[in-house]
């Protein structure tokens, strides 16, 4: 919850743990579900995040990276 507020301004709430990957020199990946809570004003961190916009599942973006594609995908 903390990050998605400090990175967009916005509030969700946190489900369940839907990725846990271990990557090269002590990098990880980590994603969980997450539902708009309705609170905050969207504004980005720059420095951590370049674009957002809200979309349907079946209407994602070009040029989004594969894995998050497949993540949103197997959600719905």
């Amino acid at each position: 919850m903390r990050e998605v507020r400090e990175e967009t301004g916005l509030e969700v709430r946190v489900g369940e743990l839907v990725l846990l990957k271990s990557g090269f020199r002590l990098r990880m990946e980590v994603a969980y579900a997450a539902e708009y809570a309705g609170g905050g004003t969207l504004r980005l961190n720059a420095m951590e995040i370049l674009e957002a916009r809200w979309c349907a599942p079946d209407d994602l973006p070009d040029g989004l990276i594969p894995s998050h594609r497949a993540l949103i995908e197997a959600a719905h």
